[in-house]
């Protein structure tokens, strides 16, 4: 990695590097290609300027033949221009067809468990955000050798599931002309009058109503995740852990209370701001309860780290889950939680009502009829997951170089009918290449990215942030587009049309290693 052998000449002068220094990509060449912020970092430690700690670095590291040029810029980075020669020797490695795979994850056993929507009713814009994003975290660790494995729980008891099977009943006696109401916080979307029809044309006995119901929620919702392209690993039921609950209750025998009935845990003994009930009044458990008996499951089935991807209505899980895994023996450090935030549509710019009618929203299945599974996870991926996210399902559909996965998958099918009309026009040589004749600005630029990209996959899966991809998608793209309208990929110059040829390549396969990740396809043909 590019960083790396910078932080290794640094090194060579700054014997005890500070653990927040970082090389950062340039995008800019008229600041360089990358940048360091050690003299920041130094300042602090020595009690100099900043500026000055940057000069005395950059004259020293610009000795070496890698850099064409270290410059200091504002109050004292460090930017650094890779010299021609090093470029074209880091691009060489780019043959391989494990570009870009690092071993970060040292083949670490992870789970990351996303979306674990209740069974109530159909998957919603939300979780599958939540979706696109965990099934892109599952790739890319495994691309950075973590042992990734991924996990969607069902939670198929408690209130949530009572009040479900009343709003069912409720309208089982609507169709066979009872008097019938939705409970208090129930369901009243259609789908369960479509349910009650079905049970009652299928006679189904009414002590496998609970029954009949859960299966065929869970197994339309399991549909639409197909439909979506989204595999897991396992499908974990709440039910089957509910024999570890009495075992979670005497771990945490020591920070438990009773108060008015129900059995409290003493969660502000650790990081909670208050105490969690474990077990109601009514002698029921609680979710907690029934969550800290499947991460406990979770970490005996040998896990290091559990990640698990929330919706924006979790902020108050983490401290809770923490303060309980805690209290179990765990490390909590080894728990992560993300928090993905809402989804707004729009259509031509203007904002669509989620809601269509009573107790119905605008189903994951209903914008994949719209937009297809491609458009949606590459617009569900364009942000940080903590950050809110809107886009235009207009825009999602056009096939022009406005849609920005068009614009990628484009960029990706001309490349490769570019590879193929050279195959059968030339007689090029891509084992014995001369790579100095790629010397344009726009071959340059293009270089420059191709050898960011294991810095890329090491930053985004360190971070779990798989929104990085796209834009590197995206400026990779971009700067092949310019490089094609600017430069002759195919001509008379064998010598020329081989070098041209082996970077298409190279771009080629980064582009599909990447749109796998992010479980998009790479057409051949646009």
């Amino acid at each position: 990695m590019i960083s790396q052998t910078i932080k290794k000449f640094i090194n060579l002068y700054v014997s005890d590097i500070p653990a927040k220094h970082e090389i950062a990509f340039v995008a800019n060449p008229q600041f360089g290609d990358y940048s360091s912020n050690i003299a920041f970092l130094l300042s602090k430690i020595q009690n100099r300027r900043a500026t000055e700690i940057a000069d005395e670095l950059a004259r020293k590291l610009s000795e070496h033949k890698e850099f064409c040029k270290v410059t200091v810029a504002g109050k004292g980075f460090i930017n650094f221009t890779l010299a021609d020669q090093f470029l074209l020797q880091e691009l060489k490695s780019a043959v391989s067809e494990n570009f870009g795979r690092i071993d970060i994850g040292k083949k670490k056993k992870v789970l990351v468990e996303y979306i674990s929507a209740n069974p109530t009713g159909p998957l919603n814009v939300v979780q599958a955000r939540a979706g696109a994003f965990g099934n892109a975290l599952v790739n890319l660790m495994r691309f950075a050798n973590y042992d990734a494995k991924s996990e969607y729980y069902i939670n198929n008891t408690g209130t949530q599931i009572d009040l479900l099977y009343e709003s069912f009943l409720a309208r089982i006696n609507e169709q066979n002309g009872k008097p019938s109401v939705i409970p208090e916080n129930g369901y009243p979307g259609s789908y369960l009058i479509e349910l009650a029809k079905q049970a009652i044309a299928n006679n189904i006995p009414q002590e496998k109503y609970r029954e009949f119901l859960l299966q065929n929620i869970i197994s339309s919702q399991q549909q639409s995740l197909r439909n979506f392209g989204i595999k897991f690993d396992w499908f974990a039921e709440e039910s089957s852990f509910k024999p570890r609950q009495s075992e979670v209750l005497n771990k945490l025998k020591k920070y438990s209370y009773r108060n008015e009935g129900a059995l409290w845990f003493k969660a502000t003994d650790f990081t909670d701001n208050e105490d969690r009930v474990l077990i109601t009044s009514n002698d029921r458990p609680t979710y907690f309860l029934a969550d800290l008996a499947y991460h406990l499951d979770k970490f005996e089935r040998g896990f290091e780290l559990l990640i698990n991807v929330l919706g924006p209505d979790h902020h108050g899980y983490i401290e809770r889950m923490k303060s309980g895994l805690k209290a179990l023996g765990f490390n909590p450090d080894q728990f992560m939680i993300i928090i993905a935030q809402q989804v707004t549509l729009l259509r031509n710019k203007e904002k669509v009502v989620m809601s269509k009618r009573a107790g119905e929203f605008i189903t994951l299945d209903d914008v994949l009829s719209e937009i297809g599974s491609d458009a949606l996870k590459f617009f569900l991926l364009m942000r940080r997951a903590s950050q809110h996210i809107e886009f235009d399902l207009a825009l999602a559909k056009k096939t022009s170089q406005e849609n920005p996965v068009y614009y990628v998958q484009y960029a990706y099918a001309r490349i490769n009918s570019i590879i193929k009309f050279a195959q059968e026009k030339s007689s090029i040589d891509t084992k014995n290449l001369d790579l100095s004749c790629l010397s344009s600005a726009v071959e340059r630029n293009l270089i420059k990215l191709i050898i960011h990209y294991p810095d890329l996959i090491y930053t985004s899966a360190k971070n779990s942030e798989p929104h990085h991809l796209i834009y590197y998608l995206l400026d990779l793209a971009n700067a092949f587009h310019k490089f094609y309208e600017e430069v002759r990929v195919v001509s008379d110059d064998i010598i020329q049309t081989s070098a041209r040829i082996f970077l298409c390549q190279v771009i080629s396969r980064i582009i599909k290693n990447t749109l796998a990740i992010i479980d998009v396809s790479a057409p051949e043909k646009m």
